[in-house]
């Protein structure tokens, strides 16, 4: 898959000519977006060219309004991953600043279509954009008329009895309903990022941790989790901390996760952490030992819950 990341290096390539396309922010590539990239691919098919992503990074609320900005469902480079896996051809990741802010809808639509010269456009339900996203389907249907391309909108994605949006998974996870985040996604829901060298307080105790900064992620409420964890090449069962670490006077929000049954070197590397179960809410102890103790309780209550789950073939 092609990523690109301006426009002149999309107008480059002549093979994303004359393919389909599709407009959006894809926070976690949930199921509501695999439809809209599914039915941009039919259309590619049936036009006989590529289908084509437009995103924009970072998500333009945290430009435009970074008090407000949404916590994030995945890493850009994640969303490269699911694109990908959807059957995309090239993604076009736009920095998005007040200067494409400031574009007009109009501005916008006829330079994607300079860029990728393409027969059909397919966006979704909610579709909005270009300066205070005053550009709808319809200006894209009269440019369409001027340029001969054909406009499409998708149908809203309803699942459990609403459509199916990123806020919508965001609350799930944070309201740490993993069950409903998962079917939302397609997944079950993950943070992932590099291990950090940290503090090696849990090695002390015989309870080695993989230490992840959770930054602008969504994630559940504080406290122990039953987890499964995935590096490039091996899965782990864990045990995981959300948690600010009060017993030690920590400030900083991490996830720290114990793999069971193994001490892998880990640090430096890319590891992604599913959140499967809640085991209890976040404590302060006395000191190490306490802390200790309590950690192998939570261990034990993991290994079993994770146990149980694949003995009754859940995932």
């Amino acid at each position: 898959m092609h990523i690109l990341h301006s426009w002149q290096e999309a107008a480059d390539i002549p093979e994303l000519k004359g393919g389909a396309i599709t407009v959006g922010n894809f926070d976690g590539v949930h199921m509501g977006h695999e439809q809209v990239l599914a039915e941009t691919h039919c259309h590619a098919e049936a036009v006989g060219g590529p289908t084509i992503a437009v995103t924009f990074e970072p998500h333009p609320r945290a430009v435009l309004f970074p008090e407000e900005a949404p916590r994030r469902l995945c890493h850009a480079h994640e969303k490269m991953q699911y694109l990908e896996a959807a059957g995309v051809d090239a993604v076009l990741l736009l920095e998005f600043n007040m200067e494409l802010a400031g574009w007009s809808a109009d501005k916008f639509s006829r330079q994607l279509y300079d860029s990728f010269k393409f027969k059909h456009i397919h966006v979704g339900y909610d579709f909005a954009f270009g300066h205070d996203r005053k550009g709808h389907v319809d200006d894209l249907r009269q440019l369409g008329d001027a340029m001969d391309f054909n406009v499409t909108e998708a149908a809203a994605f309803e699942m459990l009895g609403a459509v199916v949006s990123s806020s919508r998974i965001r609350s799930a996870v944070e309201a740490g309903d993993f069950k409903l985040a998962a079917k939302l996604l397609g997944r079950d829901y993950s943070i992932a990022g590099t291990v950090l060298h940290g503090d090696k307080r849990g090695r002390r105790m015989n309870f080695p941790t993989a230490n992840i900064d959770i930054a602008d992620l969504a994630h559940p409420p504080v406290g122990i989790y039953a987890v499964r964890a995935e590096s490039a090449d091996k899965q782990w069962n864990g045990a995981a901390y959300l948690g600010y670490r009060p017993t030690f006077n920590g400030r900083t929000l991490l996830l720290e996760t114990h793999l069971l049954d193994d001490t892998p070197d880990v640090y430096d590397q890319w590891l992604s952490v599913s959140f499967v179960k809640r085991i209890r809410e976040d404590r302060t102890y006395a000191g190490h030992d306490d802390l200790a103790a309590q950690i192998a309780k939570d261990c034990k209550a993991a290994r079993h819950i994770l146990t149980q789950m694949a003995a009754d073939g859940r995932k």
